[in-house]
């Protein structure tokens, strides 16, 4: 991961190559590619731009649309079209979430897609953005749950997907 900095991004670019190798090793070895699960806000678009700033040629973006509300389309057009402006390759993940828990199935809906659509262009590895709200809004969940001590934590850094020996996710 030993890239040049690109798109002025300096300092933050050099921050996050060591933090993604540090939960990315693999992401060392030849021709390995990272995909990004990319929603179009501002932590996952930040996370789009270090990364291709750290590993050019080396980064494939998802978005997933949910049509759960009026405008995903277009914030899905948006984050196609940043990643055109880029040589990105981009493919937007459309599902249907099923009735229910909304938010519990769209999360599901969502990782299967993400996981699908990593198999198909080869990627063992997606990395997803949480900021520290993120963070802090899942643990007030697991607490609201009562998880239990070993239930309170924020998103771990780095985890598997079952049932896809060599796939993971990693959050930056």
């Amino acid at each position: 991961m030993d890239s040049p900095v690109t798109d002025g991004l300096g300092a933050a670019a050099d921050r996050f190559r060591l933090s993604l190798s540090s939960v990315w090793p693999e992401g060392a070895e030849e021709g390995a590619k990272l995909g990004l699960a990319v929603s179009g806000g501002p932590d996952s678009l930040a996370l789009l731009l270090l990364a291709h700033a750290v590993l050019p040629g080396r980064v494939e973006v998802a978005t997933v649309d949910h049509a759960l509300r009026p405008e995903s389309a277009a914030e899905a057009a948006e984050v196609a079209a940043v990643c055109a402006e880029r040589g990105i390759a981009h493919e937007t993940l459309r599902v249907e979430v099923a009735p229910g828990n909304v938010q519990a199935e769209a999360r599901a809906v969502r990782y299967a897609a993400m996981a699908d659509w990593a198999s198909r262009r080869g990627l063992c590895a997606l990395a997803t953005a949480h900021h520290a709200d993120d963070q802090a809004e899942t643990l007030l969940m697991r607490l609201n749950r009562a998880s239990g001590v070993a239930g309170l934590a924020g998103a771990r850094a780095r985890g598997t997907v079952p049932g896809l020996a060599c796939f993971f996710f990693v959050r930056c």
